[in-house]
């Protein structure tokens, strides 16, 4: 019998990475797929049990083994419905768990990082018994991919100076992340994702959640994820800003974040940043408060997903303007001297080109060394920049 254990989803495209890392990278061939939907070999049953089935023993390991108030402000469903039901969702998956990996039959979990609380509890529990977690991200540089679960930094291979000189002297060069997209393709897209919503809305969250009550996430997350669900999102451009001159030297450059998503759900070091929004808020506030000029460019991929209420009480605190989102991150690089960054790839683009980095979070890139709100760092010279690229390098493997 196989010790290992995949996790897959409903996406082609994950199922296919996290199976191409297993054989082709960790070597293993011999496992088995686990997953929410009925696609896998074991099937997460979320309603197999109830919290009356919880034995004594389940109660004292749920409590070691995670903080279930903290899974459920990571998680962007269960901080929007009311807290016992969400709490009850922890306690029944937590159960599914313990059962899974108590005995110790499995010796290894393969996962896509942690990007929603079925997940995160899978992870937790299988550490707390032991077992070897390994994950396989997407990297905002073509042709690696990262190893990481939880957003970390973890050192899988030595790094040539060679390909560190070469990512150097890619990033220098008005670099362009292939992740990024273009005004024509997300508006092509969000025009999609409307209609998408629409028909998920009735098929997945009325259908399968509210009448079947099926909860695989998909179903009954459906109203809290990042989409496209009203006509007005379509129009934010009268917030934005086309052009940026004249920018003050106590300027800020605030590149804002998908959300919500993993990455600043569960990747940043702070519970708080899992409620972007307030963060985001705090943040510019803070700066303007200390006469700043704050520069915020939103999410590309979120320019018609946002809710237009945030634009409006960004643009009521003084000194803020907001970027159109396809202006080119490079171009505005060029401009600021001073950035503001919680777990983004913005900051390491940033701090090799010379710029100041405020870290909001700790990420997989710089740990915070103070207790400042926002540290400043600055580097120096080339070969400290050089260092930070082989670090990062260091946790990513090479993916052609």
């Amino acid at each position: 019998m196989s010790n290992t254990v995949v996790f897959i989803r409903r996406n082609k495209i994950f199922n296919d990475m996290v199976l191409r890392y297993s054989k082709d990278i960790l070597g293993i061939n011999d496992f088995i797929t686990i997953s929410e939907y009925k696609n896998a070999n074991l099937y997460i049953d979320i309603k197999k049990y109830s919290i009356s089935d919880l034995t004594s023993y389940d109660w004292e390991n749920i409590e070691k083994a995670l903080d279930i108030n903290e899974v459920i402000l990571k998680d962007r469903l269960l901080r929007n419905i009311e807290y016992i039901q969400a709490k009850e969702l922890v306690l029944v998956v937590s159960k599914y768990f313990i059962e899974l990996f108590k005995n110790k039959k499995y010796n290894n979990l393969i996962i896509y990082p942690v990007d929603n609380y079925v997940t995160d509890i899978m992870c937790k529990i299988a550490r707390y018994y032991d077992i070897k977690v390994n994950g396989i991200s997407n990297f905002f540089i073509q042709g690696y991919k990262r190893v990481t679960v939880y957003g970390e930094y973890t050192n899988v291979r030595e790094v040539s100076e060679n390909e560190v000189n070469k990512i150097y002297d890619l990033l220098i060069k008005q670099f362009k992340s292939y992740m990024a997209s273009s005004f024509q393709k997300a508006l092509k897209n969000s025009i999609l994702y409307y209609f998408k919503f629409k028909i998920r809305y009735l098929y997945f969250y009325i259908f399968k959640y509210k009448i079947l009550n099926q909860l695989e996430y998909d179903y009954i997350s459906t109203p809290y994820s990042a989409t496209v669900d009203k006509l007005n999102k379509f129009f934010p451009f009268r917030y934005f800003i086309n052009q940026v001159d004249n920018i003050n030297k106590k300027s800020i450059y605030i590149p804002m974040h998908y959300h919500p998503e993993a990455t600043i759900e569960h990747w940043s070091d702070s519970l708080k940043n899992a409620d972007y929004i307030t963060s985001l808020i705090e943040s510019v506030r803070y700066f303007s408060d200390n006469g700043w000029e704050v520069y915020l460019k939103e999410h590309p991929a979120m320019c018609f997903r946002q809710d237009l209420k945030l634009y409006k009480s960004l643009k009521n605190i003084e000194n803020t303007y907001i970027l159109n989102p396809f202006l080119e991150t490079s171009k505005i690089m060029e401009k600021f001297d001073s950035f503001l960054i919680w777990t983004g790839s913005t900051g390491l683009e940033a701090l090799i080109n010379g710029k100041t980095v405020y870290f909001a979070s700790s990420n997989y890139y710089y740990q915070k060394k103070t207790n400042d709100k926002y540290e400043k760092v600055y580097l120096e010279t080339e070969r400290e920049k050089k260092e930070l690229i082989k670090k990062v390098l260091s946790n990513t493997i090479e993916w052609k």
